[in-house]
């Protein structure tokens, strides 16, 4: 009987033990639970997970929002710099010589066209100096051109801007009609 009666006292005092554990976990949660600050923390959550949501939208949206403004500052740039870049070839223009070839307001049309001289950029890149064409013609040069029509013009550059000299057009465009048009429109506008 003395080992039975052991074995009944280990189990009565494990028993024991387990329900004073039990009831002592259950006091420290309670006494855990009925904190004011952890109810506030419980209540807060849905709330906040809420917010978390709403943010990580924000979020999203305005990386979305960058992206689109990122490339309308890009287009902005691109802009600016052919802006930029069409202001300096205006005053380089603005600045340059213009030759005149054919009957200044005789014929009907009036073309521009851009002339560069071949043998005078090769001199100039050799750091020499061309024989008998000033050192300009290295650079694109304004030629205005009375004529007809395109292939007249482009015949009368030819004739004074001959290619077995160097000479190259670069691009040829009307730029505007002649006086006879002119004049029938001044007559329409007045009458």
């Amino acid at each position: 009987m003395g080992y039975m009666h052991g074995i009944m006292v280990g189990v009565m005092m494990g028993f024991g033990a387990y329900l004073f554990t039990y009831l002592l976990g259950r006091f420290v949660e309670s006494s855990i639970l009925s904190r004011p600050d952890l109810r506030r923390a419980e209540e807060a959550l849905p709330r906040r997970s809420l917010l978390e949501a709403k943010f990580d939208t924000r979020r999203s949206d305005r990386r979305a929002r960058l992206g689109v403004l990122t490339a309308e500052i890009t287009d902005l740039r691109r802009r600016r710099f052919l802006q930029d870049k069409a202001l300096a070839d205006a005053r380089r223009e603005a600045q340059a010589p213009i030759r005149v070839v054919g009957a200044e307001g005789q014929a009907f049309l009036k073309f521009r066209a851009w002339l560069v001289n071949r043998q005078v950029q090769m001199a100039v890149a050799d750091r020499k100096r061309h024989p008998t064409l000033d050192g300009e013609w290295a650079q694109p040069q304004i030629v205005e051109v009375w004529a007809d029509s395109l292939g007249d013009a482009r015949k009368e550059i030819q004739r004074f801007y001959p290619v077995p000299l160097g000479f190259s057009t670069l691009s040829i465009s009307l730029e505007q009609a002649g006086p006879a048009e002119g004049q029938e429109t001044a007559k329409a506008v007045a009458g």
